[in-house]
C-alpha cells in the first residue's frame, strides 16, 4: 500500500501546472519517500524551467482512501488481462534459443511489429 500512496501522490503532482512557468507537471522529475510515519517528503521539478519545489506532506484519510481505491483499480486491470497461453511461451522460447544478437537489439523496440511471430 505505501508504494501506492507515493504513486497517487506522484501523479497528483503531474496533474497540477509549474508555478514557475505554468506548464504541465506531466513531464516533471518527481520523487517521494515516506520520511516517517504518517508523513511523505515529496520534490518535483519542472522540465521547461527546471523550477523545484516539494515539501512534507502529512497522510490524511483521503489520501489512505485514494490509494485504497487506485490499488482496487490496479488489481482489477490485472485481472482483465488475458492469461498468456502455453502457445506464446513456447513461440517466445523458440524465437529466444534461435536469437544470435545482443540483448540491446532483442528489446529495441520496432516500427510496425506488435506481437510476437
Amino acid at each position: 500500500m505505501d508504494q501506492v500512496i507515493l504513486r497517487v501522490l506522484a501523479a497528483e503532482v503531474q496533474r497540477r501546472k509549474c508555478p514557475g512557468c505554468s506548464n504541465s507537471l506531466r513531464q516533471a522529475d518527481i520523487s517521494a519517500h515516506f520520511s516517517c510515519a504518517g508523513k511523505v517528503q515529496l520534490h518535483f521539478r519542472c522540465r521547461f524551467c527546471v523550477f523545484e519545489g516539494g515539501g512534507e506532506i502529512e497522510l490524511t484519510p483521503e489520501i489512505y482512501d485514494e490509494a485504497s481505491k487506485t490499488a482496487r483499480q490496479e488489481e482489477q486491470e490485472i485481472s482483465l488481462a488475458e492469461p498468456i497461453t502455453a502457445d506464446e511461451v513456447l513461440s517466445v522460447h523458440e524465437m529466444l534459443a534461435a536469437w544470435t544478437s545482443g540483448l540491446a537489439d532483442l528489446v529495441e523496440p520496432k516500427e510496425g511489429i506488435t506481437e510476437l511471430r
